[in-house]
């Protein structure tokens, strides 16, 4: 018997639609989620916190965590 993987990409709405890429894969071999492209650009493709690295920074780990939490149905 073979377990066939399937691969689901997901762009959630508070994350934006980045161009050519998506923000959370998950693949069901088992379970492994692969989170891409957290970028300093807001959920309308602006660039956030221009010129300053510390807002930057601080909206790529609040992008990741959105993802995570969206992908894992948890509360951050």
């Amino acid at each position: 018997m073979t377990n066939t993987p399937s691969i689901a990409r997901i762009n959630p709405p508070e994350l934006g639609t980045p161009p050519g890429y998506s923000q959370i894969v998950e693949v069901s071999a088992k379970r492994i989620i692969f989170i891409a492209g957290q970028t300093a650009l807001d959920r309308d493709g602006n660039v956030a916190g221009q010129g300053d690295f510390a807002a930057q920074a601080a909206l790529v780990e609040i992008e990741r965590s959105i993802a995570l939490a969206i992908k894992l149905k948890i509360w951050i």
